[in-house]
């Protein structure tokens, strides 16, 4: 008997509560209240908008090291203003250093080489000497002509004989061959003296550049600042390897004292860019403070779009015009370099006789479609029937 009455009372309270779980699951849910208000162009005017991002005049200088090794002095911290020529950080110079003081040596050695060279006629007497034994060798020619001439005449008249006048003769011909070997050897050791002084010459030339090299990394192993700015990104550590190929730089560098706008135009919204256009500039998130906009330059290449938005309904194969504005200097809120802003520019307005309707457009290559779209009367076909 209570089995009996159980379950009719079990079944009506399952389908109380079902009822009442299918009323509250169909209530609304509330609306989460917006955690800043979207971006709203102007709303008089027709508008081309644009995704921009904050970079420092100079655009951002990615800072590095030419040289690879282990850092020891680091000159800056984030914020620092550094102006041209100001030391950032310091690579290990030892062994630089060592270097250094061998291809010095070496150049001492190359010069002290060269002048021993160059005073080496005075000092070694190889070409006083060399001149000496020519002259030598001269008169005894002379010596030995005189004794052979006066000997033929001798022999032709034969009053001596002839082994005498042989040995006059063989006397003059070896005098004469003394004094060729004597003035061969003189131009060999002028030549040679010529020829020593130009190599060494050179190996000084050489020893130098050497030096100025070994200098010259010396001087890379501190990584300077080539422009003025600001340190807005340090990536460099104390004892830290500084590689050559780096997936983020060292030092970011940038001048915040006058700040641009790079902005991305759509590739679908260039026929309505104007560069001449005046342009404005939101804040993300903050839609009601407006900064004006003075166009800088346009980058003449169209680069696949980069920044993402993440919505359902756009397109990862965009590309984009990138156009650089200048943010006035006077600015209502301080602003920093990699913000995110919305920019507006007034759209152009393009002519209706360059405006094709969709049936043109599906018929591009037909003449008659795309003057009818222009506003040109076709021409009738029934005529040339």
């Amino acid at each position: 008997m209570v089995t009996r009455l159980m379950l009719p009372i079990a079944a009506f309270a399952g389908f109380v509560f079902a009822g009442y779980g299918i009323r509250e699951g169909m209530r609304p849910v509330p609306v989460a209240p917006l955690y800043s208000q979207p971006p709203e162009g102007p709303r008089t005017i027709r508008a081309v908008a644009g995704a921009g991002l904050v970079e420092a005049r100079q655009e951002n200088i990615p800072v590095g090291t030419t040289i690879a090794g282990v850092v020891t002095k680091v000159f800056v911290k984030k914020g620092d203003e550094v102006h041209a020529g100001d030391p950032l950080f310091q690579i290990d110079d030892r062994d630089v250093k060592s270097r250094l003081a061998v291809q010095e040596a070496n150049l001492a050695s190359m010069k002290a080489q060269f002048a021993r060279l160059e005073a080496a006629p005075n000092s070694t007497m190889d070409i006083p000497t060399a001149e000496a034994a020519v002259e030598e060798a001269r008169a005894k020619l002379e010596d030995t002509e005189a004794k052979y001439r006066r000997s033929e005449k001798l022999y032709q008249r034969q009053m001596i004989a002839a082994g005498d006048f042989d040995v006059d003769r063989f006397a003059y011909s070896a005098s004469k061959a003394t004094l060729m070997k004597a003035e061969a050897e003189l131009d060999r050791i002028k030549k040679t003296w010529d020829a020593d002084k130009q190599v060494a010459r050179v190996a000084v030339l050489m020893a130098e550049s050497q030096v100025l090299d070994a200098r010259t990394n010396l001087e890379r192993l501190t990584v300077r600042a080539l422009a003025d700015g600001v340190i807005l990104q340090l990536h460099v550590r104390l004892g830290q390897f500084a590689a050559l190929q780096w997936n983020e730089p060292l030092i970011v560098l940038g001048d915040v004292k006058r700040l641009h706008v790079r902005v991305d135009i759509d590739e679908n919204d260039l026929p309505y860019f104007d560069p001449n256009a005046e342009a404005v500039a939101t804040l993300k998130g903050r839609p009601g403070v407006k900064f004006k906009l003075e166009r800088v330059y346009v980058e003449p290449y169209v680069i696949p779009k980069q920044s993402l938005t993440g919505s359902n309904s756009e397109r990862v194969d965009t590309r984009v015009l990138q156009v650089i504005y200048r943010l006035p200097d006077k600015r209502p809120i301080e602003l920093h370099v990699g913000q995110q802003m919305d920019v507006y520019m007034r759209a152009a307005t393009i002519p209706k006789d360059l405006m094709l309707d969709a049936d043109a457009a599906q018929r591009p290559f037909d003449d008659d479609a795309t003057k009818h779209a222009a506003g040109m009367s076709a021409p009738d076909k029934s005529k040339n029937r």
